[in-house]
């Protein structure tokens, strides 16, 4: 169950492009302009930001748009935050495409990835905590894997994800279906609990209990 990259720590950038755009974003404008913005490899676009240079928050209420050289997008519908505090929302129609596959993550490790597609409509992320949650209809995609549930919660610290709400996961030919699910990155072990299905090739097709189901390493890549 490869969804240790569900929330991207990346993000972060878009909290500190509050404070350079604060004084490039036009008041008004009729049709709107877009401004740009470049914060590391990152850069931005958006139509409008609101941000207080001494606390630090920030608030894009328009389209916002992240693009990298490689190819990674981040897109949503609006965005709040401290980029004083690394802080920052995403809300509606959030979509993450990391050509890395590893959206800057501990839990992702070294090794070279598929990239890797998050949509969601809220993304938070705390990069000072390492705490990331995805919420509504949240699906990840990386290769052959495809994930779908309505929370996604990750703590990058202890490399535990948690999944609840109509759990699935398709891996290859395997699948996974549970009301919750529980994952840690860095071990391959986990838990699937509430409804739990799993299915895969074999002599044994399906597994189906009221008891959760226990997963164990080594990881799905």
């Amino acid at each position: 169950m490869n969804v240790r990259k569900a929330v991207a720590a990346s993000l972060i950038v878009l909290a500190a492009a509050g404070g350079a755009l604060a004084n490039a974003a036009p008041k008004k404008a009729s049709p709107p302009k877009k401004s740009s913005a470049t914060v590391g490899a990152w850069t931005l676009t958006t139509t409008e930001v609101e941000a207080n240079l001494r606390t630090g928050g920030f608030k894009a209420p328009k389209h916002v748009t992240m693009t990298r050289a490689d190819g990674s997008i981040v897109e949503a519908d609006k965005a709040t935050g401290n980029y004083r505090k690394k802080q920052a929302v995403l809300s509606g129609n959030v979509s993450v495409h990391d050509a890395s596959g590893t959206f800057g993550l501990k839990s992702a490790g070294t090794a070279r990835r598929d990239a890797a597609t998050l949509t969601a409509d809220t993304l938070t992320v705390d990069d000072v905590t390492h705490l990331y949650d995805a919420d509504g209809s949240v699906h990840y995609v990386q290769g052959q894997t495809t994930v779908d549930a309505q929370k996604a919660h990750l703590n990058d610290v202890t490399h535990r994800l948690d999944l609840s709400g109509k759990v699935h996961v398709v891996q290859g030919e395997r699948t996974l279906d549970a009301d919750t699910a529980s994952y840690n990155t860095l071990t391959g072990d986990g838990e699937a609990d509430g409804n739990a299905m799993m299915v895969f090739p074999g002599i044994t097709p399906s597994i189906a209990t009221p008891k959760p189901i226990i997963l164990h390493g080594p990881k799905i890549p």
